[in-house]
This record gives structure tokens, sequence and C-alpha cells, in this order.
């Protein structure tokens, strides 16, 4: 009753008050709420960016191994009578010729002197050999004749990934993929 009796400056005055009281608080933490919201989704576009460029570094790795077994797989189809001398294990960069040493190998340059078929394939895996090392990330290959198929031979690229994105199976009397490595693998027959 007496705010009723007060005239309507005063009961103004004593509003403006009451509110004034009011905690203001909710507001400030409304915006904290928001910023934790936001930074969550910053967080969380960060994230699938990374994964992107990881997945993005793993294709381009893979189209790098695609390349180099078909490239070796052409160069077993030109020298095909002499394919038996393109096996090779993992880790053995080179294989046991007269011109090679178990240090030192350097093959006839096919390039700029005729070769025969053999010196041709000691030079085609010691190509293969510098294409591994300067293209992939601890990179190694085997190459090997199909168990169960005759005539058909198969290519498996390796390179670094800790995550093994890529992995082959043993099919075949393919090798195994070794561990924290990817693999690529490509099967063929050279004399066709």
């Amino acid at each position: 009753m007496q705010q009723l009796n007060l005239p309507s400056k005063q009961r103004l005055m004593q509003r403006k008050r009451q509110t004034a009281k009011r905690p203001s608080g909710i507001a400030l933490l409304e915006a904290l709420v928001a910023l934790v919201i936001l930074a969550f989704g910053v967080l969380g576009l960060l994230w699938m960016h990374q994964q992107a460029l990881v997945q993005q570094r793993q294709q381009l790795m893979r189209a790098v191994a695609t390349g180099i077994a078909d490239d070796l797989a052409e160069r077993m189809r030109l020298n095909a009578p002499q394919r038996a001398l393109y096996a090779k294990a993992w880790g053995n960069a080179t294989a046991a010729t007269p011109d090679c040493t178990a240090t030192d190998c350097t093959a006839t340059d096919c390039t700029a002197t005729a070769c025969t078929r053999q010196e041709l394939a000691a030079w085609d895996k010691q190509q293969l050999q510098q294409m591994l090392q300067s293209q992939l990330p601890e990179g190694d290959a085997a190459v090997f004749a199909l168990t169960d198929v005759p005539n058909w031979w198969g290519i498996v690229i390796a390179w670094r990934d800790a995550n093994e994105t890529y992995r082959t199976d043993t099919a075949s009397g393919s090798p195994a993929c070794p561990a924290q490595m990817s693999c690529w693998r490509l099967l063929f027959r050279p004399d066709r």
C-alpha cells in the first residue's frame, strides 16, 4: 500500500534499485559456455584437418608405390626371358651377380651402353632400389613368383607407416607385409 501512495517518480527509482540488485552473472556464464562450445568445435575441425592430411599422405604413398610396381612390371615384361633374375626378398637391396660384392654393386648403365639381358636385369633392380630409396619413406620391395599360378609374378612395395594403413595377405606365396609398414601388391604375367 505504501507503494501506491508514493509518487510515480519514486516508484520508478525503487524498481531500478531492485533490478540493479539482481545478479547479472548469468550473462557471463552464458558467454563462457558459448566459448567452450566454440573451442570444442574448433578443436574438432583441427582434428578432422589433421586426419585428412594423414589420409592424403597415405594416398600419395600408395600412388607412388603403384607407379614403382608398374614400372618394374613393365621392365620385367620387356626382359621376360630373364624374369627369374628379378626375384627379390624384403631388405635384399642387391642380388649377387658377377659385378657385385656384398658392399658395392654398380650395374652396367644400360641407358649409355648396350647390355646383355642379365645386365639389364641387374640394372633394372638397381633402378628399383634407387626409386624406393628416393620416393618412399624406408621403401622396400619383394619380387616373387606365385606359388599357385604358373608364369605369374608378384611385386609387393612397402613403406614406413606406423598405422599400417594398407596391408597385404600372404595368398599365392606373397611375402607378409613387414611390421609398421604399409604394402601394395601387384600380380602380373611378365610374358604378356
